[in-house]
């Protein structure tokens, strides 16, 4: 019976002597990087993964979608109006429900209105015109985001710094994964 035991202390400690050669120091977390892109937008212009510099924060959404994206969108607005969204489609459809990116901006920027009992517009809330809505379904397929209502935080390096799924209300999350990225 000793010999067994012995044979396995001298095997442990050559091993765990061995480990520090192998692994010579702490494992370094892999970055992701947002996949590259080439989309034309709701305003008409072209946006390419090329000429759009981070940090910059990508909304993956549907143009049928109204919760929980069009709240997110609405929360990082209220956090801080002007900056750099690009709001991608999951649905390669063209026109999915005969909505349109136009039309689908809109809905989005028309969410928080309020109307009075007459239909007349009371308060227009928020405007995300600072926000460019375009197809991307295969961008969110490379980063294997099929469902809208992800929320992807990019640096300027256009590395993933974080990514929400669902409802992002949080404001001090919303600071704090933007001080993040824009580091």
């Amino acid at each position: 019976m000793r010999i067994p035991f012995v044979s396995l202390l001298c095997l442990f400690l050559i091993s765990t002597s061995l480990s520090g050669c192998i692994n010579s120091g702490p494992e370094e977390e892999q970055k992701i990087v947002f996949p590259e892109f080439n989309a034309v937008a709701d305003d008409g212009l072209n946006y390419d993964s090329e000429t759009t510099s981070g940090p910059f924060i990508a909304i993956f959404s549907a143009e049928w979608c109204s919760n929980p994206c069009h709240s997110s969108m609405h929360n990082i607005w209220e956090f801080e109006e002007g900056l750099q969204v690009l709001i991608f489609s999951t649905d390669s459809t063209e026109d999915p429900q005969g909505i349109t990116l136009s039309d689908w901006h809109d809905a989005a920027d028309g969410y928080d209105d309020e109307y009075d009992d007459n239909g007349e517009l009371e308060d227009e809330g928020v405007s995300l015109t600072s926000y460019k809505f375009m197809k991307g379904s295969e961008v969110g397929e490379q980063l294997d985001i099929q469902n809208p209502g992800t929320i992807v935080f990019v640096n300027s390096a256009k590395e993933i710094t974080y990514i929400h799924k669902g409802i992002l209300d949080d404001q001090v999350l919303i600071q704090e994964k933007w001080e993040e990225a824009s580091a």
